[in-house]
């Protein structure tokens, strides 16, 4: 049940994004087509592997489900990213992204934690591909 109430929110969530970045310029574009093949990824491999599904129950030294969790856990931080990014009231209304003033000391932080983000599960995803190769 509360796997399904996550995959239901994960969902609403890249929905959201997906909805509400139409238009956004290029940063917020790449960053929202990351999340997106990032959930594409993350679900398939959890399909291919479903003994990875439930993290309390994966045998110690597996690494394909250790890395599988890692890049599902980044994904979620790219979102979180995403959503500190983007909010402000369009954004938190569900429409389009508001991000921080160009300039700004804030924009500047929050640039950077996407960006730092977006890096980060970049190299869980080539993780978990090396070790599915």
């Amino acid at each position: 049940m509360k796997k399904l109430a996550s995959l239901a929110i994960t969902t609403a969530i890249a929905l959201a994004l997906m909805l509400s970045l139409v238009g956004c310029p290029t940063f917020e574009k790449s960053a929202y087509n990351t999340v997106v093949a990032a959930k594409a990824f993350t679900d398939q491999m959890k399909a291919q592997h479903p003994e990875c599904n439930s993290p309390a129950a994966i045998p110690s030294g597996n690494v394909l489900c250790a890395d599988l969790v890692k890049a599902t856990a980044a994904k979620d931080v790219l979102i979180d990213a995403i959503e500190a990014y983007c909010a402000g009231p369009n954004f938190n209304g569900g429409g389009a992204c508001d991000p921080p003033a160009k300039g700004t000391p804030a924009a500047t932080q929050a640039t950077a934690k996407l960006q730092a983000a977006i890096a980060a599960y970049e190299q869980t995803e080539s993780d978990l591909k090396g070790v599915i190769k």
